[in-house]
């Protein structure tokens, strides 16, 4: 029986609160590589009740297992056609897969509707006319949206539709690859667990996945080995965010920094550790270290293992930072090479490119536009490279529309130029990139054959 809208929603608020109870239950099961078995047991729970229920898990699964969501929301769907929340999440979902010939319609029916697409949803909805070419009717969504109202919201949507698989399903996947012995697994979930990220900006340690690292690397460890007795070291202030932790830290525990002869031992043997615990000692110190001399100390092991065959990215990172910080241009240049080229990073990519640019009003040279057009078809989906180009080709005038698609498109999906313009909301760098585009095809269509 097709439902009215408030008699939908009246039953996904009173099975959402089942659904949540329910996915507390499941919680062991996602910290400890058990993740698929989560998601099992939720959906066979869903697909026991009616659309409401299937819709409410759906959501709840929809980081976490995205497939397992749409075909829940799928469901939803044909058991309650026309619900506009299941039109919604459907949207989004097409968008996410970047299969906007699927999601327009869907965009197209909640403009129509009585409900109208969400304004947090606004850049979404919008990119998809982009990526199909309407330009016009991507500028006309936002300007008829009330995103200023909602911007907060807007943003956030951007990293739920765009942000890649979740922290959860990674660390998933990291923690049975390190339970069946993989090192540079282990180091990722060690990483992880201090570096959850839960939108574009934000970054923080998640406790449970730092519980359920610790006491999964202790099992791969033995008493006497460095890992174990360095972490364990460094642990209890570690994992105590509230805790104070500096250098002396460090130098009771006898790493990176202190009195001791410099050897190779004097750098963690896990890197994981060495990132996590040094930037915590830097991050709340009153002054900066030594770059320079902890450099010259740790550069050569640093070195070594992000050379290795079995690569060490974390290791890679913290040199990278130490020469940058010290001030060593080739040898960040070299480091910013190997992380773009063998780990594929796109962090390290940029940094090359910046590093790399011409001086200010300068042209650059045919070397540095092959490293952008290179930069560019590694990371499709990075706002900086097209924009850089774009403003190559626009010679200090405006860039053509065109361009400013390709840029909104990658901006939509990252939010990185603001998010590396400290200060700028990236609301404000969306909206002030589609008034460039309106004006770009006002002008385009005013000239001759436009």
């Amino acid at each position: 029986m097709r439902l009215s809208n408030e008699a939908f929603l009246a039953q996904v608020g009173a099975e959402s609160q089942t659904a949540d109870d329910f996915g507390r239950r499941h919680l062991p099961l996602q910290f400890s590589g058990r993740l698929d078995q989560a998601v099992a047991e939720l959906v066979a729970y869903a697909e026991r009740g009616g659309a409401a229920r299937r819709f409410a898990i759906g959501n709840m699964l929809w980081a976490m297992a995205p497939d397992a969501s749409l075909g829940l929301h799928r469901s939803a769907d044909a058991l309650q056609p026309e619900q506009p929340e299941i039109l919604f999440e459907l949207a989004l979902h097409y968008t996410r897969k970047d299969d906007c010939a699927a999601a327009l319609p869907l965009w197209a029916r909640l403009r129509a509707g009585p409900v109208g697409i969400p304004a947090t949803a606004t850049y979404v909805a919008a990119y998809c006319h982009l990526a199909r070419g309407d330009l016009r009717g991507a500028v006309a969504i936002v300007r008829d949206s009330d995103v200023d109202s909602h911007h907060v919201g807007a943003e956030k949507m951007s990293y739920e539709v765009f942000g890649g698989p979740s922290e959860l399903s990674l660390f998933d996947r990291d923690y049975r690859q390190a339970a069946g012995g993989d090192r540079v697994a282990l180091e990722r979930l060690l990483a992880r667990s201090f570096d959850w990220h839960g939108d574009w900006w934000n970054a923080a340690p998640q406790a449970s996945a730092q519980d359920a690292a610790i006491a999964l690397a202790r099992t791969q460890w033995g008493p006497q080995q460095r890992e174990r007795q360095q972490w364990d070291c460094l642990w209890p202030k570690l994992r105590d965010s509230a805790q104070a932790f500096g250098y002396d830290d460090l130098e009771r525990c006898r790493v990176i920094v202190g009195g001791h002869p410099p050897s190779a031992h004097s750098y963690p043997a896990s890197s994981a550790l060495g990132r996590v615990a040094l930037g915590r000692a830097v991050a709340r110190a009153v002054q900066p270290p030594d770059f320079a001399a902890l450099l010259a100390r740790h550069g050569d092991t640093l070195r070594e293992r992000a050379r290795s065959e079995a690569g060490d990215l974390e290791a890679l990172r913290v040199l990278a930072y130490l020469q940058q910080s010290a001030g060593d241009a080739a040898g960040l240049a070299e480091s910013d090479e190997l992380g773009w080229k063998r780990y594929r990073d796109e962090r390290f990519a940029r940094s090359r490119i910046q590093h790399a640019g011409p001086a200010a009003g300068a042209t650059p040279d045919p070397a540095y536009r092959a490293m952008l057009a290179q930069a560019a078809r590694d990371f499709p989906h990075s706002p900086l490279y097209p924009m850089l180009a774009a403003a190559d080709r626009a010679g200090g005038g405006d860039p053509s529309a065109a361009d400013l698609a390709r840029i909104l498109q990658a901006e939509t999906r990252t939010l990185d130029l603001s998010v590396r313009s400290g200060g700028l909301r990236s609301h404000s760098q969306l909206k002030a990139l589609y008034r460039l585009l309106d004006t770009a095809l006002e002008k385009e269509g005013a000239r001759p054959g436009g």
